[in-house]
């Protein structure tokens, strides 16, 4: 009868040695999982009763802070815009042809040519190019 080689045992035992690691390690994981499972089922469950019992709140509330958000973002875009890029005129002082405008002079922002509207009305082309959008700004 042949006699198993030293060599044989030992790499037999590193095979043994990582089959248990292995094993260790799945069953480590599977453990972690449902552990981690287990809390996201228990948190997700008290968020959703807490909005169950509060979702009036949520929905009152929710709309006025949507609308302070816009506010918000529209200011911050526009100062963005206005500083960011170097304009020489403030966006908040630029109309375009058709928009309701207070009387004044609305100077062009193609030719420069000021036109004056002596009533609040809808904004017209410039009268000397057709160009659509005028300013307010004085330069």
């Amino acid at each position: 009868m042949k006699k198993d080689s030293p060599k044989s045992a030992k790499s037999s035992d590193l095979v043994e040695e990582a089959r248990k690691t292995l094993v260790g390690a799945k069953d480590w994981l599977v453990e972690d999982v449902s552990l981690m499972t287990a809390y996201w089922h228990d948190k997700m469950g008290y968020t959703e009763a807490w909005v169950n019992a509060n979702w009036h709140l949520v929905l009152d509330e929710g709309h006025e802070l949507i609308e302070e958000l816009d506010e918000k973002e529209d200011t911050a875009l526009l100062w963005l815009i206005n500083h960011a890029n170097n304009n020489p005129v403030p966006l908040e002082q630029c109309h375009v042809v058709g928009s309701l405008v207070e009387a004044g002079t609305y100077h062009c922002m193609s030719c420069g040519h000021d036109n004056v509207l002596e009533t609040q009305q809808a904004l017209a082309p410039c009268e000397i190019c057709h160009y659509g959008l005028m300013s307010t700004h004085q330069q």
